[in-house]
């Protein structure tokens, strides 16, 4: 049996990832979301990721099922994350900043924590997949706390990969860029203006050219990636390299 832990499982990419691992039935799927999911086969557990005290209390609820049974891999996708605040620096929201950095940088790092913790004795091997983007590695005009966010979590990916190195061969860390999906992240970065997104007429061309890949395409090629042990420890990949 395999386990998957995913976050952000009510719509987009955790959507598509949670209908893709609920369709083998040798897979124990645990979503974590702030809001139900379907009625499909994954176990749901209901948490809002941007109330940091309140994840560890939630991840409880996972811990006991776990423990209860032994797995060949177990999987933690951090998958869930926000772009809101879009907007310059000097007009960002600071409840909107808070929750954003709580949502796509602190949650993944306790989550990660407390996943290994819990797996460390009944799966033969882990792995964590934190999503990460383009905007982790290069600066855009109006997300500036997403692009912060997200390349701290590419920075944290890095060093708790090598301390998994240095003390754990059970474990494996990396991070993923997906690659730009037709999501609802998608439709609110392309509502916004100009002048709080400069670069907003892009992202529209992308949508009206159809570069925008679908969400159950992306999901179908990470979890063969999962399965075929692309995603090592260490890496930060980029989907589109890999399944070149």
């Amino acid at each position: 049996m395999n386990l998957y832990v995913i976050t952000g499982t009510t719509k987009g990419l955790g959507a598509a990832l949670r209908d893709e691992l609920a369709r083998d039935a040798d897979n124990l799927v645990i979503c974590l979301s702030r809001a139900p999911a379907t009625d499909i086969a994954p176990i749901n557990v209901y948490l809002d990721l941007a109330d940091i005290a309140s994840v560890a209390p939630a991840f409880s609820a996972c811990e006991a099922l776990i423990a209860t049974n032994r797995f060949d891999l177990a999987v933690l996708l951090n998958n869930a994350g926000v772009i809101v605040p879009v907007d310059t620096f000097d007009r960002l929201d600071p409840a909107e900043t808070a929750a954003n950095v709580s949502i796509n940088l602190v949650a993944p790092m306790v989550l990660t924590r407390l996943f290994a913790n819990a797996t460390r004795t009944c799966a033969a091997q882990r792995l964590v997949v934190n999503i990460s983007s383009g905007a982790a590695r290069r600066p855009i005009a109006g997300w500036s706390v997403y692009c912060a966010a997200k390349a701290g979590l590419e920075m944290a990916t890095r060093a708790a990969a090598l301390e998994a190195a240095q003390g754990d061969s059970t474990l494996a860390i990396c991070s993923l860029a997906p690659g730009v999906i037709d999501t609802s992240m998608q439709t609110l970065v392309r509502s916004v203006t100009e002048r709080e997104f400069p670069d907003v007429a892009r992202f529209r061309a992308m949508k009206a050219d159809g570069v925008l890949r679908d969400a159950g395409d992306v999901a179908r090629d990470m979890v063969k990636l999962v399965k075929e042990g692309k995603l090592t420890n260490g890496g930060n990949f980029d989907i589109r390299e890999l399944m070149a």
